[in-house]
């Protein structure tokens, strides 16, 4: 398929994920993380100390007075005679709960709160516990978490990165958030792009599979297993091979994780070499013409000796055979390699750019 027809294809793709919520694959996930802290009890033990039968027989006794005053309706003589019940025995977790519900009714939400906590710390086993601490999360004022901003401001950099093709930045800022929030799963999936895009393909698959661990429900979780999966398949570049095998003997061969025949190829492309720059002693004889003390010319046969590489042509043409022979080797067996991997019907490949980073599809 033409890449025009898939471009547009992606186009409507991009169009139909968009309508249905399904974050299209490869694209950076862009939602922050609510800056709020989550209620949490904390209770002072120090007020919890076991009560006294004396103790416990006169907190009963403000408590039916409460009793009878919430029956007439006077919610303020309740609330008033509980109050006295809870500072004469403060490990009741029923009075507790019961005080909690009567401040709720009366719109006192921290005093509320207190209470369903304090009854958390005495009960916290009690069948009453989950609703108690629902009712603390809906009343509690949510507050601002200083560790969620700075890992939203990590994101929101590590995003502008990734915009600009600057990959080495965006990891270390998507790093920076996951330092700040471990369990942030858009924050792993983000790093995984970043990590993919510079070849780092091992972690790449780790960030993915955190990211599929922490969010199970995924829109996008068939997306992401079949990239973990497509991560998993060791891949060749044959044009890479062949261009490592060319500039050093065996590299291609090194490069397709074949070390033996890395070795064998490199110690005979060595050993070509080698002969080519061996010298050889070679002597010769060789007539010269002298003139003796009185000007008469005469010849004599005078013995040379140098050095001289008989085989240089004939090694160094064997080492570039043997270098070539190898960088094609290496190159096809790439290509093979890559051919016997199981073949998904779809391919995707980010495609990156200044402004924007989009797919392409191949079909």
């Amino acid at each position: 398929m033409r890449y025009g027809t898939a471009l547009a294809l992606l186009l409507a793709g991009s169009a139909v994920a968009a309508a249905q919520g399904t974050p299209a694959a490869g694209v950076p996930k862009r939602t922050p993380l609510p800056a709020v802290i989550l209620p949490v009890c904390r209770v002072d033990r120090t007020t919890l100390a076991a009560a006294t039968d004396e103790q416990r027989r006169q907190a009963r006794d403000f408590v039916s007075r409460a009793d009878q005053a919430a029956i007439l309706g006077d919610t303020t003589a309740a609330l008033a005679n509980l109050r006295r019940a809870r500072a004469i025995d403060a490990s009741d977790p029923d009075l507790a709960y019961r005080l909690a519900r009567l401040y709720e009714t009366g719109a006192a939400a921290d005093s509320a709160v207190k209470e369903y906590c304090r009854f958390l710390s005495l009960a916290p086993t009690s069948p009453d516990a989950a609703d108690a601490r629902e009712r603390v999360g809906a009343l509690a004022k949510p507050s601002n978490d200083p560790a969620v901003d700075s890992a939203n401001v990590h994101l929101q950099q590590g995003l502008r990165a990734y915009d600009q093709v600057r990959m080495h930045d965006a990891e270390l800022e998507f790093s920076r958030a996951i330092t700040l929030q471990p369990a942030w799963a858009d924050a792993y999936f983000d790093r995984a792009l970043a990590r993919e895009l510079q070849g780092d393909r091992d972690q790449a698959m780790s960030d993915f599979e955190v990211y599929a661990r922490l969010k199970p429900a995924a829109d996008d979780r068939q997306a992401v297993n079949a990239r973990i999966a497509s991560l998993r398949r060791v891949t060749y570049s044959p044009g890479q091979a062949f261009a490592l095998g060319l500039i050093i003997p065996g590299a291609g061969q090194f490069y397709t994780r074949r070390a033996g025949w890395g070795i064998t190829l490199l110690a005979a492309t060595g050993g070509a070499i080698g002969y080519a720059l061996a010298e050889q002693t070679k002597i010769t004889t060789k007539q010269q013409t002298a003139t003796d003390p009185f000007g008469n010319p005469y010849t004599y046969t005078a013995t040379l000796q140098g050095k001289e590489r008989p085989g240089l042509v004939p090694g160094l043409a064997a080492a570039g055979a043997l270098d070539l022979i190898g960088a094609i080797e290496a190159a096809v067996f790439a290509h093979q390699r890559n051919a016997q991997q199981p073949a998904s019907r779809v391919t995707v490949r980010l495609v990156p750019s200044a402004n924007a980073v989009g797919l392409r599809l191949r079909f």
